[in-house]
């Protein structure tokens, strides 16, 4: 990968299948009791671009969601108000906010190195509209501050973010879960993606040694409470052949409705306590589900 990978991508001319380019990071504080997620998406097929921001303070759900026209002549990742800067590519970014409810400023720093899971290949153009994207992902650390009500909250915690662009025509997604866990020394991805009766698993382990490669991942079991999903216990083998076994269990979450995708159609967006089931070592981080409904 090349600096310029860390900004805005050209794209085909005369789409006929989505293509987007999505920015995504997040920060865990339980400490200071503030935790969230920030999304951009650029829509390229729609000329939309949607930007978000979804943060919780004291048990308060803090929101901002915008959708602004887009064109060619995009060169900075904001909408005024949620702006994502690189400031030195693949080491240091800054996330800024100025929220109807809140401000929001943080500065990224890279915890390990970048995981990319093209490994320098990019995707063939056209090769495949229905999902044919680069992508690479990269836990980090924050600090940074959120003002609320007048007062100022200090943000010092771990984070993660993720960098994908091309195809990505979702449609016959069924489902997914998606682990992203922080732990003192390491972080683990974990990634299952189902596709009619398919599955599909990816992800990594980061450390300061570097990344290795997960090429299974499964699901034990996963519990809900009032319908909605609490604890999984995920089960995953790096190219290694090293077995890990790790369990989820939400302390807070998101409830946010994907009516692109259907009727009923959500993705829970949980935060969550981690622990690997072998050592006991302890870790914080996101628990992803994409449910629909009708195919639980």
């Amino acid at each position: 990968m090349e600096a310029r990978d860390e900004l805005i991508h050209e794209y085909p001319d005369n789409l006929d299948s989505p293509w987007k380019e999505n920015w995504y990071f997040n920060f865990i504080d339980r400490e200071n009791n503030a935790w969230g997620i920030n999304h951009v998406s650029l829509m390229r097929d729609k000329k939309k671009g949607r930007f978000a921001a979804f943060h919780v303070v004291d048990g308060q759900i803090l929101m901002y969601a915008n959708i602004i026209d887009i064109d060619e002549n995009l060169k900075e990742v904001t909408d005024g108000r949620l702006r994502f800067d690189f400031v030195n590519p693949f080491k240091r970014f800054r996330l800024t906010l100025d929220g109807p409810q809140h401000k929001v400023d943080l500065n990224y720093e890279a915890r390990f190195d970048v995981f990319d899971y093209a490994m320098g290949k990019p995707a063939k153009p056209g090769s495949n509209k229905a999902l044919n994207i680069n992508h690479y992902e990269q836990a980090l650390t924050v600090e940074g501050t959120i003002e609320k009500d007048g007062s100022t909250r200090k943000i010092r915690c771990l984070g993660h973010r993720d960098h994908s662009w091309g195809y990505r025509n979702e449609s016959k997604v069924t489902g997914w879960n998606w682990a992203a866990v922080q732990m003192k020394d390491k972080t683990i991805n974990l990634s299952r993606v189902v596709i009619g009766e398919a599955y599909i698993g990816s992800g990594f382990i980061s450390n300061k040694n570097g990344n290795t490669r997960v090429v299974s991942v499964n699901l034990e079991n996963t519990d809900f409470e009032d319908d909605l999903p609490v604890r999984s216990t995920f089960v995953a083998q790096d190219e290694s052949g090293k077995t890990w076994k790790l369990k989820s269990e939400k302390f807070s979450g998101l409830y946010l409705p994907m009516k692109e995708k259907g009727a009923g159609v959500v993705v829970h967006e949980n935060f969550a306590d981690y622990v690997d089931v072998e050592t006991g070592e302890k870790g914080v981080g996101i628990d992803e589900y994409l449910i629909n409904p009708d195919l639980r």
